[in-house]
């Protein structure tokens, strides 16, 4: 689970990247929300922490920017004692100094639980189908709702070929099926978030006059 923390390194009494570090928490570390959101093409994290305390500010405009990057992906927000803030909508959940690091760790854990019931994992392809976010290899994306269907029906069925009827039923939910070039538009989308090289794709193969399959095993 890779962690996203934005915390500023001038403020040490409103810190807990030591903390979360000596929990064993894989954390990306950012001191300031510009360079948060620049991070996020290079990774896609599982969960953010903005700590606005740190950052002696009360975190909204940050926490606005990062979930319009990534609308799904669960952000905790960390305000001051004395911050004037109720609530924060654009947050999952909103935390107010002082805490302990343990009761931090503990709403990570929860969504920790959550996070795994919605993996998908088969060799280096993973998938979470509550975040709509897919990594290979070194590949990281963020998928719509629909690419997300695809992908997921086609991990459940690994090197079984899925007929282009069958999938543009159940993913669009229609029983017209003459033309499916709406379903090859978007299996050309997958193979740009996953392959290496997408005009030669490895892993999403096409059964010519079939169907499509992934080209891969489970572990």
């Amino acid at each position: 689970m890779k962690l996203l923390l934005v915390e500023s390194k001038r403020n040490p009494g409103a810190r807990f990247s030591s903390a979360l570090e000596r929990k064993g928490y894989q954390l990306v570390l950012s001191d300031n929300g510009s360079h948060g959101i620049r991070l996020l093409d290079e990774i896609i994290p599982s969960l953010i922490i903005i700590n606005a305390a740190s950052l002696r500010t009360n975190g909204l405009r940050i926490v606005t920017r990062f979930r319009n990057r990534l609308p799904k992906t669960p952000i905790i927000l960390i305000i001051a004692e004395e911050e004037n803030l109720t609530e924060a909508p654009q947050a999952n959940i909103l935390m107010r100094l002082p805490f302990t690091a343990q009761k931090l760790v503990n709403r990570i854990q929860s969504y920790k639980k959550t996070s795994r019931k919605s993996e998908m994992r088969i060799g280096s392809l993973e998938l979470n189908t509550q975040t709509n976010m897919v990594t290979c290899n070194d590949k990281s994306a963020h998928l719509t709702p629909r690419l997300t269907q695809l992908l997921q029906m086609l991990m459940t069925q690994p090197r079984r070929v899925i007929p282009r009827e069958k999938m543009f039923k159940e993913i669009w939910e229609t029983d017209y099926t003459e033309d499916t070039r709406t379903l090859d538009t978007h299996i050309s989308w997958l193979r740009r978030a996953i392959e290496a090289d997408p005009e030669n794709p490895q892993i999403i193969l096409t059964a010519r006059g079939s169907g499509y399959f992934l080209n891969l095993s489970e572990e």
